[in-house]
């Protein structure tokens, strides 16, 4: 974190530079940095709500939260990625790729020096808010961290305290409380709505979205809080009964992308670059067979056909088939173009337990029942029928042409989505925690708006969505099916966490990894992923190696202060 301070300070004095030339360059780029960095508050406003929903949103392409998540597996990999996070230690903190100290925060800053001293007080609401979708993704992934020291380099605090977990949490409930009450008092002052890239300045849109951040806060830290001392539920109730909360797709806090170059399109986009990142992504087998079992008609959006599967017939043949619009050329290879021993893998059943995994002979989808190369299942060699090039097996289910793009309405960085606060609701009312609404509806209102957001349409489903120009299913007879009707039993909190869990699916990965986390649901997450690992489940990122050597004192205390040890076993204070 030294280094960090240095940054933003522009002056590297402490460390025994002396007044020379270099020192008259340093002073020279910190008056430069101050003209160009500290204009007005708006102008950052911008590139703080870009930065931090295009980052947040990365979580879907985060390797090793997929396979926490179990939701993809990679198609190139040589081993477990979920393993990599007990053995690899990150340079720097990690905010999806990038370091949120020298970035998102450090923008988050300026805004709200410059906006207290504008009077522009919504621009410091804004902020306040965006703060800490960064600080609760930063603390939900290692613990312990800098957050109320963490950017006053500039004041001389080069070596900021860890605040405990508990710490960020009550910060973070008094900056959303803050920002709700600044933003309801209609004489403050700013955001303007040419500046807002995300509500365009719509004020009752950034307090639901403040509610609700506040509320999923509450729901992950509830039990750790009345452990404490400290019940929630107050606080919780009023939200819920106040209804100023996301409740409509209108609502969801997501970030669309222009799509006129790589930089600024969807993360899995194959109109630049390689598309590598669109192909090597293969749904597990574990995915795939919840969403066949349910028939669920976000598969058909969200995914397409394997392009290449093994066939029982006697000869290869084609077809094109449309799904949601987009045409897809099948090539089927019979199986007799394969040994015996290249139609069965290796994978998992529900439990963990090693089975034979033989390949459904001319199945439309099929995920990958193992992380171990991904490529090669269901054959030996990349050369055999069915593969595509060294990033790609397209005996696998891929993803569909949509998620291709370069934008689109569902095409977005999401920070968080009106489905996700319906399926806290029902936790907290399933729970307990709240006595407003019923568990049922807000339920069900998860489902649907899930299925809005993928513009799936509530009507008379067809008989197959095999030539369909637009997915339509009966949103009713979804919820009526067994495994998705709530029945008043200890059941329906695993039914409420299957649903959110397919809802966050190339959404919020991120909000899915710290789900699993507290709540062990789905419980077979858990066990098929640790059953591919050495390791147990990991419950932590580690410390970046740079605050163990330019910020050791403080590392050590955090450290300390968790046992002793900086391991992705140890389970952080929510988690306990």
């Amino acid at each position: 974190m030294k280094t960090i301070r240095y940054i933003m300070l522009g002056s590297l004095l402490l460390a025994g530079v002396s007044c020379s030339k270099d020192q008259l360059r340093m002073d020279e780029r910190e008056t430069s940095f101050n003209v160009n960095y500290f204009t007005y508050s708006r102008y950052q406003l911008t590139t703080a709500i870009v930065d931090v929903a295009y980052q947040y949103g990365k979580g879907v392409i985060d390797e090793p939260v997929e396979e926490a998540n179990l939701y993809f597996l990679e198609c190139y990999n040589g081993g477990s990625q979920a393993a990599t996070l007990y053995t690899n230690a990150a340079q720097n903190w990690d905010y999806q790729g990038s370091n949120p100290y020298t970035q998102q925060l450090r923008t988050l800053g300026a805004v709200t020096k410059l906006a207290t001293d504008e009077n522009n007080m919504a621009n410091v609401a804004v902020a306040n808010i965006l703060k800490c979708v960064v600080g609760g993704s930063v603390t939900e992934k290692y613990g312990d961290i800098p957050f109320s020291e963490a950017m006053q380099g500039r004041s001389g605090d080069l070596f900021p305290k860890f605040d405990s977990q508990k710490e960020v949490y009550e910060q973070m409930f008094t900056l959303l409380d803050d920002a709700v009450s600044i933003l309801s008092d209609a004489g403050s002052k700013g955001l303007p709505a040419e500046h807002d890239v995300l509500f365009n300045g719509d004020r009752s849109k950034w307090i639901k979205f403040a509610n609700s951040l506040k509320f999923r806060l509450m729901v992950h830290s509830y039990e750790a809080f009345k452990k404490a001392g400290r019940d929630l539920s107050g606080e919780m109730q009023a939200i819920a009964s106040g209804n100023n909360y996301m409740s409509a797709v209108a609502d969801n806090a997501g970030l669309e992308f222009s799509g006129v170059s790589e930089r600024e399109s969807w993360y899995l986009q194959t109109t630049w670059g390689t598309g590598n990142n669109f192909t090597e992504q293969k749904p597990s087998k574990y995915l795939i067979d919840q969403m066949v079992a349910l028939d669920d008609p976000r598969m058909y959006v969200i995914f397409a056909p394997a392009l290449s599967p093994i066939s029982a017939k006697a000869t290869e043949s084609s077809e094109d088939i449309k799904i949601n619009g987009y045409t897809y050329n099948i090539t089927y290879y019979p199986s007799s173009l394969y040994e015996p021993s290249e139609i069965v893998a290796s994978g998992r059943d529900l439990d963990g337990n090693v089975i034979s995994v033989p390949y459904p002979l001319d199945a439309k989808w099929v995920g990958a029942p193992n992380p171990i190369n991904v490529q090669t299942q269901y054959a030996s060699s990349t050369s055999l029928p069915g593969t595509n090039s060294f990033y790609d097996n397209r005996r696998i289910t891929g993803l569909s042409r949509l998620v291709a793009g370069t934008n689109g309405p569902s095409l977005k960085g999401v920070m968080m989505e009106a489905s996700e606060m319906m399926f806290l609701l029902a936790e907290a009312r399933q729970k307990g925690w709240i006595s407003a609404g019923n568990t049922k509806d807000y339920y069900e209102n998860g489902i649907k708006l899930s299925f809005e957001r993928w513009q799936i349409e509530n009507g008379t489903k067809p008989a197959t969505q095999i030539g369909s120009d637009k997915i339509v299913d009966n949103f009713s007879t979804y919820y009526a099916k067994p495994a998705v009707a709530l029945d008043g039993s200890a059941a329906d909190l695993d039914k409420i966490a299957i649903q959110k869990w397919l809802s966050m699916l190339m959404t919020n990965h991120t909000e899915a990894y710290t789900d699993y986390r507290r709540t062990g649901k789905p419980a077979f997450v858990g066990k098929i992923v640790t059953s591919f690992s050495t390791y147990e489940y990991p419950m932590r990122y580690l410390y970046p190696l740079d605050e163990s050597s330019n910020n050791k004192e403080q590392y050590d205390a955090a450290v300390s202060a968790m046992g002793g040890k900086d391991i992705a076993s140890v389970k952080m204070w929510i988690l306990q």
